[in-house]
């Protein structure tokens, strides 16, 4: 064996950009695509799951790394440098790319076809729930995804039964320990009322529960989601009166237009009426406790692909919930 020392001439350099590769980390190309949409340093904190300083301390170590200014920062807005606006073209495509790497590679190691099997209620209308699928399907163009419509109640033991691969819902009581589901929050949302903009309850910031009295209401059926229906009906009581429906739907698109009609007033969770139509407006309902959405899995899930679909779905509610606290 030689011991003499190598000839420093006859190894090759690094070049810089490979040393600049060598210190770049993937989640600092992640926290620079999510600010570099978001362009405001605290949503995109939210966002990527961390605080704002070590969102801005690891945006600058990707610069120092880089080379270059990625952000402008003049402490009232943040902008793309040209190289900023570089950096996030191409790492788009990498993304997508390493997406497609990843399906393939899962593809060659399986024969199995690639589907999920979701329950949840339709009428809820959850925001997050089209853009986590639409990114999932683009990963993987064959999956086949189902729908199975159960409220928070049944999930976990449609999940026992392997019925169910994900389910998402506001429980009523939490799942038993022991029984092999585990339940991750992802959204919190107040109660609203749902108003034309000329009802005589629009102009305040926020109404109490015993401001319905008296309104005609509009609502979802009961067999929908029956212990949220109850709780509705048990605050209205503990406020002194018994609400008047006048309407009682399984489509929530369908009150959001009567209530524009004049017909009532629509009550719901803030999550269904993220987009109001023009003239209706929502206010939140004080006193009654937040909704807060759970997604349901088996105790230890392993599947690779349902693994994808919940960290999917966790960043988009993320989202949806960053929508809501800037609005109420």
């Amino acid at each position: 064996m030689c011991n003499y020392p190598l000839d420093e001439a006859a190894t090759p350099a690094a070049r810089p950009d490979e040393d600049a590769m060598r210190g770049i980390e993937l989640r600092q190309l992640r926290y620079f695509s999510i600010l570099a949409q978001e362009l405001h340093f605290r949503k995109a904190a939210d966002l990527a799951f961390i605080t704002q300083p070590a969102l801005s301390q690891q945006i600058s170590k990707l610069e120092e790394t880089v080379g270059v200014a990625l952000f402008l920062r003049d402490g009232r807005k943040v902008e793309l440098t040209a190289a900023g606006v570089m950096l996030q073209q191409e790492l788009d495509k990498m993304f997508d790319q390493l997406q497609r790497a990843l399906r393939l590679t899962r593809e060659a190691a399986s024969e199995r076809e690639f589907r999920l099997s979701i329950g949840m209620v339709e009428y809820t209308n959850l925001p997050f729930i089209p853009p986590a699928l639409m990114r999932m399907q683009a990963a993987y163009p064959g999956l086949k995804v189902q729908r199975h419509e159960m409220h928070a109640g049944l999930q976990a033991e449609a999940l026992g039964k392997d019925v169910i691969d994900v389910g998402i819902g506001v429980p009523v009581v939490m799942p038993a320990g022991g029984i092999g589901v585990d339940a991750r929050p992802i959204l919190s949302g107040p109660w609203v009322a749902v108003l034309r903009d000329d009802h005589r309850l629009a102009s305040r910031e926020q109404i109490q529960v015993e401001d319905l009295m008296g309104e005609r209401l509009i609502f979802f059926e009961r067999q929908v989601v029956p212990h949220l229906y109850d709780t509705l009906v048990g605050a209205c009581r503990r406020a002194g009166f018994t609400p008047n429906f006048v309407y009682e739907t399984q489509q929530a698109q369908v009150g959001v237009a009567m209530v524009g009609e004049g017909v009532g007033v629509m009550l719901g969770a803030a999550y269904i009426f993220t987009a109001p139509p023009s003239g209706v407006t929502t206010r939140p309902i004080a006193g009654m406790e937040p909704l807060l959405v759970h997604m349901f899995t088996r105790s230890g899930e392993s599947d690779a692909l349902v693994q994808e679909f919940m960290e999917m779905v966790a960043e988009e509610a993320r989202r949806t919930q960053v929508a809501l606290d800037a609005r109420y």
